[in-house]
């Protein structure tokens, strides 16, 4: 592995070259690439904690997800099937609700939930309840995600989610939701299950749900 702490460097320095050189340099070496991955999560971890705090913005914030985005794409290709399988964890649906176009937030959460061990399937944008309903079958995901940056797009949310009841998936399904236009009242009156419109909270909030389920052996 990379010199320790040259990683986690890179990412709280925001070095993006820094970072994608250290983990190309010690994959192509042999290092362990789920350790190298898990590494760079613990980095994005802690940015967003930073950002929590304060200490770090939202230019740094969605700064460090494109530096993961670059260094998970150099350790994906090292990974065997047998760590990819450990790799995986809870299925998150994740997409811009119908009649909404906007997905700078959206993208911004799918990289940070893919850092810390989500499995997300992203259906982008302008998404029709019955495509969440069908992916979430398909993928028999734990998690749905709406997000939505214009008022009109609460609608197509609660459409979503009545349908998710006629289909009997809701009471195993966490939905969350966000975006510009998202809040407690609209969680409330769309039927979600949470709002947020912090990334990092977004992350804790599907860690709880996973680490309340039955049958939980694993934190994201």
């Amino acid at each position: 592995m990379a010199p320790e702490g040259k990683v986690r460097e890179a990412f709280l320095g925001m070095k993006r070259q820094d970072a994608i050189e250290l983990v190309e340099s010690e994959v192509r070496s042999g290092a362990d690439p789920l350790s190298l991955l898990n590494e760079c999560r613990e980095a994005m971890e802690e940015v967003g904690k930073r950002f929590e705090t304060g200490e770090f913005f939202l230019s740094e914030l969605i700064y460090s997800a494109e530096v993961f985005k670059a260094v998970n794409a150099i350790v994906q290709p090292f990974l065997t099937s047998d760590q990819v399988a450990e790799d995986s964890q809870v299925g998150v649906v994740f997409g811009t609700a119908r009649g909404d176009i906007h997905d700078l937030g959206k993208n911004l959460v799918v990289t940070m939930m893919r850092a810390q061990g989500f499995t997300v399937y992203d259906l982008g944008v302008d998404v029709a309840p019955e495509r969440f309903i069908r992916e979430l079958k398909e993928a028999a995901a734990a998690i749905l995600a709406i997000s939505a940056l214009i008022t009109p797009a609460l609608v197509s949310m609660g459409e979503t989610i009545s349908l998710l009841a006629e289909e009997g998936l809701r009471k195993d399904t966490f939905v969350l939701i966000g975006g510009g236009v998202t809040t407690e009242f609209a969680r409330r009156k769309v039927g979600a299950d949470a709002q947020t419109l912090d990334p990092a909270e977004a992350i804790r909030l599907c860690r709880q749900y996973v680490q309340g389920r039955p049958g939980h052996n694993r934190c994201c």
